[in-house]
Parts: structure tokens; sequence; C-alpha cells
């Protein structure tokens, strides 16, 4: 089983690569929630973790169900793009995308879904 600090570092790791980076307006991306950041940003979750296979009475692997929000005033096509490609080859596997719009913020927001099993 993997611990939960080594999936967050992976998560972590994974959305900030320097071509993510790059797309985002803070050049960094944010755990849970950014506390007023500039457009376009990038949040990230684990909102799910439930154990896949155990040996001797101990789970040996875990399935981490994850969230990436993008939030943007235009459009967000190409930071889509490239977490996709980013979460994939780093062995995640994508479950579902929302394309959204914030009422109160005004913004776009896409809700990408991903899982791992480690």
């Amino acid at each position: 089983m993997i611990a939960i600090a080594n999936i967050k570092k992976l998560l972590k790791d994974t959305l900030s690569n320097a071509e993510i980076l790059s797309l985002l307006a803070d050049n960094k991306v944010y755990f849970l929630h950014a506390n007023k950041p500039s457009t376009p940003y990038l949040e990230y979750e684990i909102f799910d973790e439930n154990g896949e296979e155990w040996a001797e009475n101990k789970e040996i692997a875990t399935n981490y169900y994850v969230q990436v929000d993008i939030f943007s005033k235009v459009d967000y096509t190409n930071i889509e793009n490239k977490i996709k490609e980013k979460m994939i080859n780093a062995g995640f596997d994508r479950s579902m995308c929302a394309d959204l719009f914030e009422n109160d913020t005004q913004l776009f927001h896409k809700a990408m879904r991903f899982f791992i099993t480690l």
C-alpha cells in the first residue's frame, strides 16, 4: 500500500510539470483551494480512496480517485489537453470530464476526474 503522502506527491509532481505550469497565470498548482489566484489556475484533490487488494489482513493496493479543476476566463483547451497527457503518462486513468460555468465567479470550470491503483 502506498502512503497517502506518496499519492499527494505523485499528484503534485505530475501537475507541476513545466509544460502545465507555463499555461497557468501563477505558475503553480493548488491543493484543494486557491486563495485569490490569477486566472487561469488549477486546483486538485483526492476525493475518494478505498482498498483494492489485501494480503494477510493488510491492504496492499489502494484505489485513489482524484479531481483536477481548471478555472479560467478564456479557452482552457491547451491546459486540459496537457493535463490529460501528463496524468495518463503518470499512470492515471481518466474517468470523466465536465465543462461548467461558475456564476458566482464568472469563470469557466473544467472538472476532470482520474483514478489510479497503487
